[in-house]
């Protein structure tokens, strides 16, 4: 996790560290039940690269079975049902009247995940590696919950209170040992949808929003997931730039500057479902408007586009004007297959050992 830095790298100051692959988190269904078994797979097809950190994801959609679990709540009543088999087959909830919700109704359950995975390092052979933990932004659980916007805010105190709690109980209970993933479709989809004479009031509240649950464990190791979403492997827009995200990070670094913490390293996905990265060099101009000292992972990696990866990590490189921190799929392998999956890693981790050595791009693929 780093400061705000007061300048932006040259090549010339480039290190020649080595390149970590990113594991956003999620592995085909076949794969994720057991801990030390997802664990270990990753380790297995990493080819001997170095990784941010080893992740166990339970649900291999995200947050669905978060969503089905709801159905078992006394206070809530489905008024759609769904097989969340795509966005307009999702369930969705309202508290019947006269009933509250409470914090342990909607809780997602991410600190009973890390025992788990802690407990089963050494079956995974893992030692004493960092384990990752996706902790789902408490906006998008509202707004999937709900349905709706204007539900979500009625939902937003009592999920925020569940996340917020999960999140310093497990900085609290494994410090150093953590790394804790924030995920969120919801914030590049609030930019899809509004018009961009709105953006700034939007980057306002979306940048306070996220900085609330960063401050729940301000010491802790953090990396900020951003995402178009991938139920079924589709996403719910396609990006055309990156000018979103930019908005985003430069409202949310600037916010936490002046409370003086850290920002997190940022996973900035660049393509999207099975869609080849982009090429061209205006999809990536935005970045060099990102604001000095954001740390970036390239959610680059497309299994099938190792050509156009490659070049769009080069042009991710270039348009920053500083090396990123790691690479990545653009999200998890929860809705790829087991031969995707493992095709995806090992495409990332030669990635890897190209750039890692490099002082700077070796050329422009």
């Amino acid at each position: 996790m780093s400061t705000i830095r007061e300048s932006r790298a040259t090549p010339a100051h480039w290190t020649s560290r080595p390149l970590p692959v990113h594991l956003v988190g999620s592995l085909p269904p076949p794969l994720c039940e057991d801990p030390a078994a997802a664990m270990g797979w990753f380790l297995r097809h990493r080819r001997g690269a170095e990784l941010t950190a080893l992740p166990y994801d339970r649900d291999p959609r995200w947050i669905i079975d978060w969503l089905d679990r709801l159905a078992a709540v006394p206070a809530l009543e489905r008024v759609r049902g769904g097989a969340s088999r795509g966005y307009d087959d999702m369930p969705h909830y309202r508290v019947l009247p006269g009933r509250r919700l409470v914090p342990g109704d909607v809780a997602p359950g991410r600190p009973a995940q890390a025992e788990a995975a802690f407990a089963a390092l050494g079956a995974a052979g893992a030692g004493d590696a960092r384990v990752q933990v996706g902790i789902p932004n408490p906006l998008d659980l509202a707004l999937f919950a709900s349905g709706s916007v204007t539900a979500a805010r009625d939902w937003m105190p009592v999920v925020r209170e569940a996340v917020l709690g999960e999140v310093a109980q497990i900085a609290a209970t494994w410090g150093d040992r953590v790394q804790l993933q924030l995920e969120t479709p919801a914030v590049l989809v609030a930019y899809h949808r509004t018009s961009r004479e709105a953006w700034s009031m939007l980057t306002r509240d979306l940048a306070a929003q996220v900085a609330e649950v960063l401050r729940a464990a301000p010491r802790a190791r953090w990396v900020l997931h951003l995402c178009y979403g991938d139920l079924e492997h589709v996403p719910v827009f396609a990006p055309t730039d990156l000018d979103p995200a930019v908005e985003f990070l430069n409202g949310l670094a600037d916010l936490l500057d002046r409370h003086r913490l850290p920002m997190p390293t940022v996973h900035l996905p660049v393509t999207s479902g099975d869609d080849p990265p982009p090429t061209d060099p205006g999809f990536f101009e935005a970045l060099r408007r990102l604001r000095r000292g954001v740390d970036v992972i390239a959610g680059v990696v497309a299994e099938s586009h190792p050509a156009a990866t490659r070049r769009a990590l080069y042009l991710t490189v270039e348009a920053l004007g500083a090396p990123v921190t790691g690479v990545a799929a653009a999200c998890g392998y929860g809705r790829r297959t087991v031969e995707a999956a493992a095709a995806n890693l090992e495409l990332a981790a030669a990635l890897a050992r190209e750039w890692g050595p490099l002082v700077e791009p070796r050329q422009e693929w």
